[in-house]
């Protein structure tokens, strides 16, 4: 990596903690240079526009998601054990040093869905991509026999994906300290009720 690009990336790592907190919206050009103390001309050099920095906070932040959550589960055993890792590594997620504010996706996603342009493009086509991958891995659970035949693989991601947006909602906004513990357990109850029956406890 040369001189130029480990300052970008330098700039990014500093992006991605300053959108966490202040959302997309909140991240400009302006506000990054006084948080870097740079010049506003030497980071709109770099960037051109304020979409673009936006785009490549989202990239590095996409990235960060798959080295904290996607890759530490596709190590794992295809079915169960994979999915019920995600899930904890979805969680944990939130708490990693990068993210002072918490998941930088979930935080953009309300900000940008009814704003359309190429950032909510860009997030969209992130979003949509993860739940792919969240699917194949229940319905490699399916496939497993470690969750029923019948099980809905649309509506037990929909659902999944609810319990994660309920425990950022609880833990970051009430501070309530236990809602990591009783996602878990719904989370548990949800996948059990799902399970081939003849894998049930």
């Amino acid at each position: 990596m040369g001189k130029g690009e480990d300052t970008k990336s330098m700039i990014l790592e500093k992006a991605v903690q300053v959108a966490s907190v202040q959302g997309l919206q909140g991240l400009t050009i302006g506000t990054l240079a006084d948080e870097l103390g740079m010049s506003k001309s030497g980071l709109f050099a770099k960037f051109a526009s304020k979409e673009n920095l936006q785009i490549d906070v989202l990239r590095v932040g996409s990235e960060l998601f798959r080295r904290n959550v996607v890759y530490p589960a596709l190590k794992t055993k295809p079915g169960l054990t994979r999915l019920k890792t995600a899930f904890q590594m979805w969680l944990s997620w939130a708490h990693t040093d990068s993210l002072p504010g918490g998941c930088l996706f979930l935080s953009s996603s309300s900000e940008f869905d009814d704003r359309p342009g190429v950032v909510r493009d860009h997030l969209k086509k992130t979003q949509i991509s993860w739940q792919k991958t969240l699917k194949q891995f229940v319905q490699d659970a399916k496939d497993t026999l470690e969750l029923d035949s019948n099980t809905n693989v649309d509506k037990l991601v929909q659902e999944i994906w609810g319990l994660i947006l309920s425990f950022h909602f609880y833990n970051r906004l009430l501070e309530d300290k236990n809602t990591e513990k009783r996602t878990k357990q719904s989370f548990n109850e949800l996948i059990k009720r799902n399970q081939y029956k003849e894998n049930q406890d």
